[in-house]
């Protein structure tokens, strides 16, 4: 069963390269933020963390403090996902980021043809037998991807006019640059890539004068805005098409429990799916509850903040049920 669960993965593997060039960084789709997969992926701009460069660069810019992250997934037991970036601000207003990704699936066995070659059916039976008895050779699966990630921070007073009061705007901006490489067997392809995002946050007490309403924030990035080339060893070159991700989110105090609620909707038009809601509770900025809702189904997961020797350690996971299975993800993050 488990060779059969690697030998499917292989031929959509396959038909992922050979006819649907465009979707050719479907991998960096899946994110590496297990805060963002527990909120259904709704981090376009709630994320302002290291993590931040994959759903919308311009969240880099809010990083005032050098950030360490990692990330561990086993994708349906199938297949390894792998994160560690590095934020580093160099000066203020402004954060340079390095970000490593891997998607792979290892030890996928090469079997003989037998459909084809062996026209008798005892003998191919009997082939079958021998080759489940047989230590096969194998090959890897790896999809790897090199980001180099700039975010600065803007900030500025809104006037709009005598009839409304004057209101602070915040307005980070952030640039993806991107190395993909990817290989399967004897296939082997690269390509760059460029990604920019920007964001616009207001207190919303200020701008509808309505009290105690917190923070609206719409944001825009733009994946592979001048089409991202993957050039193969067998001269096939496959265009990844510029995405647009549209995203919004409230972030409400909640201030007589000592929490705050974030709400988020996300949607990008890659393809024809709905929009994705993501809920978010934290108490005492220690603790999070988190939940989301995407095309594919439910997700959830937890966050916990704490102390280590004077660094602060954020440790995230999230649960998700997917038609193939339960997929579990564990990151982390060092805040030095």
């Amino acid at each position: 069963m488990k060779n059969l669960r690697r030998l499917s993965i292989l031929l959509l593997f396959y038909l992922v390269i050979l006819r649907a060039g465009e979707y050719a960084d479907a991998f960096l789709e899946m994110g590496v933020s297990a805060r963002a997969l527990a909120m259904g992926n709704c981090s376009g701009t709630l994320d302002n963390t290291e993590t931040a460069f994959l759903s919308n660069p311009a969240g880099l810019g809010n990083i005032m403090r050098t950030r360490l992250g990692l990330m561990y997934a086993s994708q349906f037991g199938l297949a390894n996902h792998n994160y560690a970036g590095l934020a580093l601000p160099v000066k203020p207003g402004m954060t340079l980021a390095v970000s490593w990704i891997r998607f792979g699936v290892d030890d996928i066995p090469i079997r003989p043809d037998i459909i084809r070659t062996v026209a008798d059916k005892e003998q191919r039976r009997d082939s079958i037998v021998t080759i489940a008895n047989t230590h096969l050779k194998t090959f890897n699966d790896a999809e790897n991807a090199l980001f180099v990630s700039i975010g600065k921070f803007n900030s500025g007073i809104m006037d709009l006019g005598w009839r409304y009061s004057k209101f602070r705007v915040d307005f980070p901006i952030g640039v993806n640059f991107k190395l993909i490489h990817k290989r399967l067997y004897n296939l082997e392809g690269y390509g760059l890539g460029l990604d920019v995002g920007g964001r616009i946050r207001v207190h919303g007490e200020e701008l509808f004068d309505i009290s105690n309403l917190g923070f609206l924030s719409l944001g825009l990035a733009l994946k592979d805005i001048t089409g991202t080339t993957i050039y193969w060893n067998t001269r096939r070159q496959d265009q990844i098409r510029m995405t647009p991700a549209a995203a919004f989110a409230l972030e409400q105090p909640l201030n007589r429990w000592r929490s705050k609620l974030n709400f988020a909707v996300e949607k990008d038009y890659r393809y024809a799916e709905k929009a994705r809601y993501g809920l978010e509770i934290i108490y005492a900025e220690r603790i999070a509850c988190r939940f989301g809702l995407k095309n594919t189904g439910l997700t959830t997961g937890f966050g916990l903040n704490f102390k280590v020797m004077k660094k602060i350690v954020q440790v995230d996971y999230s649960f998700y049920n997917h038609d193939l299975g339960i997929s579990h993800r564990l990151g982390s993050s060092i805040v030095f």
